[in-house]
């Protein structure tokens, strides 16, 4: 019977079992998050088709009816890449260690895949700004707290979930909410759940300490939530570092069956000591690069809750 030992194989065995546990990851709030069908995938990325609706109602029609056509358009969604950045290994460090370090740095990356992917799912689904009423950034209306900003209060959720019902949109569970840590808290300290209810744990489970769900929105907390301008209520970029003195981390808000979230492939780009024929101390380099997409289908049915500034 064949046993199992320490370390990996080449990249043939390695890149299938990454792809397998890349696929298998999803923090709790992307379980949720919608799948490509397999005949979209295409080697440039996925493709889609929209018609145009153009369809009439009408009430009492006197007069006869004459069919229109309806258009199309198609889309090509183009793949992104997901790099690990390298990791170098000397010789000298596996000669000296009681432990396999190439594999160690190999789950490291994995580790490191997991979070980054996390964070850009957060990302790429919320609004850019609030410019477009589709995709609304709302500011919340709450008391001070010490950090200048305006806490999340129940009428903040009130007026985003009544907005919400106003699409009218079709799967009504399909309505999520990712909280962001101060907003979390800001309902643990909300007077108005109180005032309205018995006690807070009609926001939060006193067993698990997780939220629950408001008028049918499902919640979910993450600390990687974005950051917005304060003021601006654009969009920090990706990767950026936010200033602590104009930028507010927001709570995001999608609609599952508007997302699409796959991974296509998985590369092991690995150099071996073996080919460093120069340095002192052969060294080798790992880093990992994925195909994958996340993206909404429309814009539409996303939005954010923002911290506004107290004055």
């Amino acid at each position: 019977m064949a046993q199992p030992v320490d370390g990996l194989y080449l990249n043939k065995y390695v890149d299938p079992q990454l792809l397998i546990e890349r696929r298998n990851y999803r923090a709790d709030f992307m379980q949720v998050l919608g799948s490509v069908p397999a005949g979209a995938l295409a080697a440039d990325g996925v493709r889609r088709n929209k018609l145009i609706n153009n369809v009439g109602f009408r009430v009492n029609n006197t007069e006869d009816f004459e069919p229109k056509q309806m258009t199309g358009k198609n889309y090509i969604v183009p793949w992104e890449i997901y790099d690990t950045e390298p990791t170098s290994c000397t010789d000298d460090e596996i000669r000296y260690l009681a432990f396999d370090k190439r594999a160690a740095i190999r789950v490291k990356h994995n580790e490191a895949f997991q979070v980054g992917i996390r964070n850009h799912v957060l990302h790429k689904l919320a609004p850019d700004d609030d410019t477009d009423d589709a995709m609304p950034v709302i500011r919340t209306t709450g008391e001070k707290d010490i950090n200048g900003r305006l806490r999340l209060s129940y009428k903040d959720l009130v007026d985003f979930a009544t907005l919400v019902k106003t699409w009218n949109l079709p799967v009504t569970d399909g309505l999520y909410m990712v909280l962001s840590p101060l907003h979390m808290a800001d309902l643990l300290l909300d007077k108005d759940a109180s005032k309205y209810f018995y006690d807070r744990t009609f926001y939060i489970d006193p067993v698990t300490g997780k939220p629950k769900g408001f008028m049918g929105m499902k919640f979910f907390e993450n600390n990687d939530c974005p950051f917005y301008n304060a003021d601006s209520a654009e969009k920090v970029a990706e990767g950026t570092k936010p200033s602590a003195a104009t930028d507010f981390q927001a709570s995001t808000f999608f609609y599952a069956p508007n997302t699409y979230y796959h991974l296509e492939s998985v590369k092991s780009l690995y150099k071996p000591e073996t080919t460093d024929t120069r340095s002192k101390s052969p060294t080798s380099e790992y880093r990992t690069q994925t195909y994958g997409i996340v993206d909404r289908i429309e814009d539409f049915s996303i939005g954010a809750i923002l911290s506004a500034k107290s004055v």
